[in-house]
């Protein structure tokens, strides 16, 4: 096997995760072309840190501002285009895959996407791929199957590739002929959902995508969306979503689904007397169109 891949790990203010991604990704079993550390313009000391690390294989590239996940990974894929590579290995700074989990991605000679299953530090799986990413069904609250999580929970599968639909930025390996063909991730998500429209995209193309039970990766933190949904984090959450409905709904009621789904979660803010999120969901439904008024909403930004 003589393939050349690219790793590409997006940063923000977490030189200490960093350091632990840096390490388990520098010393895979599996040697890479390149690792190119993406900076979102980090304060923490990042990049005085990278100065120390860089080699012929690690590069550090900073943005020069702060363009989110999604902003980050089409930056990587720019600067990726710089080299030979028959895969991108994608990943955030807070994911720590196995001595072994490229090589065991490689092994099924990967043409399409293959995502590693994502465990907890207390090796219980935190996989939430989901089997299924149904644009079909107005009457689905979460497009959404069920998960790897899920299904591993309830069987025993005896094929190490699972089939699915969409895929989180941690840890896919993508193959360069899916980039020639559906192009770089958009960086107007800035977070969430960035990754899913590139899964739907891919899938739209014929593209295969599938997850690999034997490669493992561990998550160094534990996200509650719920309480991002509360956060600055939830416009973006709200209003990518709802763009993904507008436009890869398969029908009109699902296109228009986002009209219920603004509603019922105003209702729900409305019970819990949180009529600061009104402002939110307005914002999300009426930028959801266009994936515009970014800034507006950023950490920090002046509201």
């Amino acid at each position: 096997m003589n393939k050349k891949v690219i790793a590409v790990i997006v940063t923000y203010n977490r030189k200490e995760l960093l350091k632990k991604v840096i390490d388990a990704v520098a010393n895979q079993s599996y040697p890479l072309e390149k690792v190119l550390i993406i900076d979102n313009n980090s304060s923490d000391g990042t990049c005085e840190y990278i100065d120390g690390q860089l080699n012929d294989i690690i590069e550090y590239k900073n943005t020069g501002g702060n363009l989110g996940g999604a902003g980050g990974f089409h930056f990587g894929f720019q600067e990726a285009e710089k080299y030979k590579y028959d895969y991108l290995w994608l990943m955030d700074d807070d994911l720590m895959p196995a001595h072994d989990c490229l090589a065991l991605l490689l092994r099924d000679n990967v043409t399409g996407i293959a995502q590693p299953v994502r465990y907890n530090l207390d090796e219980s799986v935190a996989e939430l791929s989901p089997l299924t990413y149904d644009m079909s069904s107005p009457f689905k609250l979460n497009p959404k199957g069920i998960a790897i999580k899920d299904y591993l929970r309830e069987n025993k599968p005896v094929d190490n590739l699972i089939d699915i639909e969409a895929i989180p930025f941690e840890g896919p390996l993508i193959a360069r002929s899916v980039v020639e063909k559906i192009g770089f991730p958009d960086p107007r998500f800035f977070i969430f959902c960035d990754d899913i429209e590139y899964a739907i995209k891919a899938k739209r193309a014929g593209i295969k995508i599938q997850c690999n039970l034997k490669a493992k990766a561990y998550r160094l933190l534990i996200n509650n969306q719920e309480n991002d949904l509360l956060s600055w984090k939830g416009y973006f959450m709200l209003r990518n979503i709802f763009y993904l409905h507008k436009k890869y709904g398969l029908n009109i009621l699902v296109r228009n689904k986002p009209i219920a789904l603004a509603l019922g979660y105003a209702a729900t803010c409305a019970i819990k007397r949180q009529f600061s999120q009104f402002r939110i969901i307005w914002r999300a439904f009426w930028d959801s169109g266009s994936l515009n008024n970014t800034e507006q909403f950023k950490p920090g930004a002046k509201k």
